[in-house]
């Protein structure tokens, strides 16, 4: 992951408070690490690959994270860039993972929303899925 973030508006301890849990929050996915992935979700959050449908509530995000933890192993995620505004994070990354034994990489422009008590109400990502469903 790289050091490079922006922070825009709102006030510092809230952008501070973010951006760590951004960073946190991909340290749970390299770790593979579905408990810790999913305690940083609200109960009524929503993940929404924009391809595919979203996924609501913490119970489906479970069901979605797991899977994705089964399909692929190294995950790593270089974070290019991190803008932090307000309660919403905006990553620009390269996701990384190993699927029967080949590396893929996939360009990824990610957002993430905290609610007041620091959990993630929204996850949404943008990528081309023909990229994705071709690697």
């Amino acid at each position: 992951m790289t050091n490079t973030a922006l922070a825009l508006s709102a006030d510092e301890s809230t952008l501070s408070r973010n951006e760590q849990l951004t960073r946190d929050f991909f340290k749970a996915w390299e770790a593979a690490d579905a408990n810790s992935i999913l305690a940083f979700f609200a109960e009524d959050a929503v993940y929404h690959n924009i391809p595919y449908k979203p996924v609501s509530g913490r119970e489906k995000i479970e069901k979605a994270v797991k899977g994705f933890l089964k399909t692929g192993e190294n995950m790593s995620f270089e974070l290019c860039k991190l803008v932090v505004a307000g309660d919403t994070v905006v990553t620009e990354r390269v996701d990384g993972w190993t699927h029967k034994g080949q590396h893929k990489t996939l360009p990824v422009l990610g957002l993430l929303e905290f609610n007041e008590a620091g959990k993630i109400s929204g996850w949404r990502e943008y990528f081309d899925v023909k990229t994705f469903e071709g690697s």
